[in-house]
């Protein structure tokens, strides 16, 4: 990792240390159209441009920093929320992608929970579903990632279920007994391609018979950048659409809209497992 990429998460680390009062007990990354952890108390936002000396460029990251503690009890631990990342799709290296997930770890965040938007491969899904990652498919290596083509090499399903993801799938269960309009959560393989384009019918069958569950564009890399540090990450895939041969693909306006549908199941999730 050359200097210049070091020095830029350094940089963002003093900004936010500078901003912040006392380092977070944890950190949130949005995908494209999440919302939640809307209202923290006594909260500060902070651009990306500011923060990172860059901004998003999709539709869907609104692309600024907010920390604040989760409600108004003395005792409530400290958030911060990325609303919106970095893509390589966007024309972005590695090392920017990685950025926001470095500076993280960096500042010392114990905890991360990974949001994204994606398509549904597994036909048991429907829209609006929440699928905790407990295995990835990394189709991004950076060299590969630059052809926008999927790789041709069979590469293994990596497990990463821990505490935080074993946290979700608890707290998830518990919902779902006690509210009925809070749908049972998901766990699955997220395969993680490059983009920015939707998948054809046979790039879908084939990561079907790869044993992927959904699909998208993003969190792989944010994973990857955390590992062997001493913050712990998980994630959960909104599934905006669900691949079928008999239904047309919907397009990111879809997305943005079932993204915004199953927010709020999202948000009381997450409110009472960083609770």
């Amino acid at each position: 990792m050359s200097q210049a990429v070091v020095n830029r998460a350094e940089n963002a680390v003093a900004f936010l240390k500078e901003k912040v009062k006392g380092i977070p007990s944890a950190a949130v990354v949005l995908g494209s159209g999440v919302s939640v952890l809307e209202g923290l108390v006594e909260s500060e936002s902070f651009p990306f441009l500011d923060v990172f000396g860059i901004s998003p460029s999709v539709h869907g990251h609104s692309g600024n920093v907010t920390v604040g503690r989760l409600c108004d009890a003395a005792d409530a631990p400290l958030i911060a929320v990325f609303r919106g990342r970095f893509h390589l799709y966007e024309g972005h290296d590695w090392s920017v992608v990685t950025l926001a997930a470095r500076v993280v770890a960096m500042w010392g965040v114990k905890n991360l929970l990974l949001t994204n938007a994606a398509g549904g491969l597994n036909k048991d899904y429907h829209v609006g579903d929440l699928m905790v990652l407990t295995g990835y498919r990394d189709h991004l290596n950076p060299e590969y990632a630059k052809t926008g083509l999927l790789p041709a090499i069979e590469k293994p399903i990596t497990n990463c279920s821990n505490a935080l993801s074993d946290q979700l799938l608890k707290v998830g269960e518990q919902l779902a007994k006690e509210d009925k309009e809070f749908r049972p959560l998901r766990q699955g393989t997220y395969c993680a391609l490059g983009g920015p384009n939707y998948e054809t019918m046979a790039e879908i069958e084939m990561l079907r018979r790869l044993k992927g569950d959904a699909v998208g564009m993003s969190t792989v890399p944010e994973m990857l950048a955390v590992e062997g540090t001493a913050t712990t990450a998980a994630a959960v895939s909104v599934i905006t659409n669900v691949w079928r041969e008999d239904e047309p693909m919907g397009g990111h306006d879809e997305v943005l809209e079932a993204s915004k549908q199953a927010s709020k199941r999202l948000d009381q999730l997450f409110r009472e497992v960083l609770a």
